[in-house]
């Protein structure tokens, strides 16, 4: 049977590099804290102590469907060197500032007879328990079948904005997410070794029958550069064709915020978000609006993109008073 993962999409969206043994093994261990804190009723989702998942060396193999444990020891050994670094969307505002670093584990233990255990820190922990209504789902058995580390990102990105039909991604949003500011330097270079490697994967499984999303892509450009991937999002569920209000609500928010520049400019955000609660109140301009964000990106230079948009929000919802 397929197993869905549901995976908060502070993780999706994290600053991390992981290889492809790597985050197969964090696909069993999100698996593994869901069942303990989500899958029944014995976790508290609100306090979390150091968590050890126990397993065996066959049960783990099969799963990675690996052959050799010196990969997977080896792969315990990196994960517990690599670390973990999130903040939030309010860098420059102290009172809501938050962030942290924190390895992916703390240990891995293959012991004698071929018992495995492996701790998970109670700081990264609520990060795999589904504690908002902001996550990410997918399927284990894609996941774990896909041979390029970034596919597994892509999918998950992909999975994340489904509902939403897909979204504009930043050339710098995916170095920095990916860890690659200093790898792949020329955009061509990026786009033949990372994005078109998961593009070409993800829909080559799809068209197999063997996953259950891909994704199609266009480049926005700037002059001869191009700065950003607009990702449209195919998924064999129907029910997507149509954005859930949740997903819409944040896509919406985000854009506006990175085009608006809030983080410079703090009457903006406050504008924004008088703007977003109107917004939210009647659901089907969360659509109109992000309707008009996709057209300006599309259609207008970038430099324009905040005049443009502010003289629409100006003569529709007065914004200029918010």
């Amino acid at each position: 049977m397929d197993a869905t993962l549901i995976q908060d999409n502070r993780i999706t969206s994290a600053r991390y590099e992981l290889n492809l043994m790597e985050k197969r093994i964090l696909y069993v261990l999100i698996k593994e804290i869901r069942k303990r804190y989500v899958g029944t009723k014995q976790g508290d989702t609100t306090l979390f102590d150091d968590m050890i998942i126990r397993t065996t060396s066959g049960a783990l193999l099969k799963e990675l469907n690996e052959k050799t444990p010196k990969r997977v020891k080896d792969a315990f050994k990196s994960l517990r060197l690599k670390s973990f670094e999130w903040q939030n969307e309010y860098p420059e505002d102290h009172e809501l500032h938050e962030w942290f670093e924190v390895g992916f584990i703390n240990y891995g233990n293959w012991k004698r007879g071929g018992d495995i255990e492996f701790q998970v820190s109670r700081v990264i922990l609520p990060f795999f328990v589904e504690l908002t209504k902001r996550f990410t789902e997918y399927s284990l058995v894609v996941a774990m079948s896909l041979k390029s580390k970034w596919s597994q990102r892509f999918y998950e990105i992909c999975c994340q904005w489904k509902n939403a039909g897909g979204r504009t991604i930043d050339v710098k949003e995916i170095r920095n997410i990916f860890q690659l500011e200093n790898k792949y330097e020329k955009y061509a270079s990026l786009k033949k070794f990372v994005i078109h490697v998961a593009y070409k994967e993800l829909k080559t499984l799809y068209q197999k029958g063997e996953s259950d999303v891909y994704f199609e892509y266009s480049e926005l450009k700037n002059g001869r550069s191009v700065e950003a991937i607009r990702m449209k999002v195919i998924s064999k569920d129907k029910n997507t064709e149509t954005a859930k209000d949740m997903d819409i609500t944040h896509l919406v928010r985000e854009q506006l915020y990175s085009i608006f520049q809030v983080d410079k400019k703090p009457k903006n955000k406050e504008r924004i978000q008088k703007l977003m609660s109107h917004l939210i109140l009647n659901t089907e301009q969360l659509y109109i609006v992000y309707g008009k964000i996709q057209y300006t990106k599309d259609k207008k230079p970038k430099s324009e993109w905040q005049k443009y948009l502010r003289a629409v929000f100006n003569q529709e919802y007065d914004f200029k008073n918010l």
